[in-house]
């Protein structure tokens, strides 16, 4: 804990920079005073290795997510350490079972998809321009004589795609 210039007493702030189920990374202030942090883990039921890095001041815990929670992780670190932990900037924090990056990337493509829409007048969207796209561009391609047979990695990957999204996902009702 730190005074500060009103006498108010802050706690240090710890960062989390890394956070999978079974992985958890945390930016610690450095010098912390006390225990080691990994003293702080360790003990835990279901934790299975932690790793603690004074010089950058990271803490990794690898953990079994079945026996222990991120959350439980996290408290023993803020009461152990006397930090309060905080997501960064870089967490990926699910939003409806889908990471942050994933999430921001599809909210932009829809800015993008109503902007088309508003100024093709609903005559077009990105549903119908980027498969138009794709055709004028493969045919270009064959016009100039650029074209070659399909790798069979390629010809895989693209069946396995279509057996993924027609085969095992589940008709809507």
């Amino acid at each position: 804990m730190t005074a500060g210039s009103n006498g108010v007493t802050h706690r240090s702030v710890a960062t989390i920079v890394h956070d999978i189920p079974g992985r958890l990374r945390l930016r610690l202030p450095t010098p912390l005073r006390g225990p080691s942090p990994a003293d702080a883990v360790s003990q835990i039921p279901g934790v299975l290795n932690v790793a603690w890095t004074p010089r950058t001041g990271s803490l990794l815990v690898v953990y079994r997510p079945d026996a222990v929670s991120r959350d439980q992780i996290v408290a023993a670190v803020e009461s152990g350490l006397d930090v309060t932990v905080t997501p960064g900037a870089m967490v990926a924090t699910p939003v409806d079972g889908r990471p942050h990056l994933a999430t921001t990337v599809a909210s932009a493509v829809a800015e993008v998809d109503r902007g088309v829409t508003r100024y093709t007048r609903g005559a077009l969207g990105l549903g119908t321009l980027v498969p138009i796209a794709l055709v004028l561009w493969g045919a270009s391609e064959v016009l100039r004589g650029r074209v070659r047979p399909l790798a069979w990695s390629s010809a895989l990957w693209y069946a396995h795609g279509l057996f993924r999204d027609y085969a095992l996902t589940p008709p809507e009702e």
